[in-house]
């Protein structure tokens, strides 16, 4: 059986002194190619390299001989991003998309689903792992924002994209997109209770942000709800009456 391997990075036969004893070597699973986290693992993406055993980590997965033994790697989710011929390490791969969201998160931070069209997701190019801006458009009666019955504002920025429907991998060809009717977005607590009422009261879209951009702009405060003017209390009257004394006039408060 043909075995797929990959020479080890930085490790090189003319490094081995030829007057000493071979160092002994064991066979580690490695990237075949560029892998994204999120990725279903296939055969012809993994590989064995050659590596020093005393350089080989317990996290490491050590070929053990067996028939078809990538074949055991098959349909896994790489939690990672790896290198090609980068080992890959026992706690990067999770046996299904159970839990593989929970593994991504944050610490402290939550995932949140919303419903979205290709129009809400610049036509399908949104894509897993991008940074988007989170938009709210709701009807309007009045205001300077108000165009058209409808106004729009920037509610949440440079949020995490975890998830277009099912799909947690980054296609690895640029012309593909990912139509999906739910995105998945990772964001703090507090944010996340604002996007969920945002939801209810319109129109979510997803601005996709540049790569290069992680800049925090100050979101421009809502136009102020105009309340009716307080009501001032009711004060009553000063009752006064001109009393007559010894010929000598007094007036006299009442209450």
């Amino acid at each position: 059986m043909l075995v797929k391997t990959v020479a080890p990075a930085g490790i090189s036969s003319a490094s081995i002194d030829p007057d000493h004893a071979p160092v002994p070597i064991v066979q580690v699973l490695v990237a075949a190619t560029e892998l994204t986290e999120g990725t279903e693992t296939k055969p012809e993406l993994l590989a064995w390299a050659t590596w020093p055993k005393d350089a080989a980590s317990e996290s490491y997965h050590i070929r053990t001989g067996a028939d078809d033994e990538l074949e055991q790697f098959t349909g896994m989710i790489l939690r990672h991003n790896f290198a090609p011929g980068q080992p890959i390490l026992s706690g990067s791969l999770s046996n299904s998309r159970e839990g593989y969201l929970s593994a991504l998160l944050s610490a402290g931070m939550r995932a949140v689903a919303i419903e979205v069209s290709a129009a809400q997701t610049a036509g399908g190019f949104i894509l897993p792992n991008n940074r988007v801006d989170v938009l709210l458009t709701t009807n309007c009666t009045s205001g300077i924002a108000c165009k058209h019955a409808m106004k729009t504002e920037t509610i949440l920025q440079n949020v995490r994209v975890l998830a277009i429907d099912q799909s947690g991998s980054s296609p690895n060809s640029e012309s593909a997109v990912i139509i999906g009717k739910t995105a998945t977005l990772e964001m703090a607590p507090e944010d996340a209770e604002t996007i969920i009422a945002a939801e209810a009261s319109g129109s979510i879209s997803l601005l996709l942000r540049s790569v290069d951009d992680n800049e925090i702009k100050e979101l421009a405060q809502s136009e102020p709800i105009f309340a009716l003017p307080e009501a001032t209390a009711e004060v009553e009257p000063i009752r006064t009456v001109k009393v007559n004394r010894g010929g000598v006039s007094e007036v006299v408060v009442l209450n």
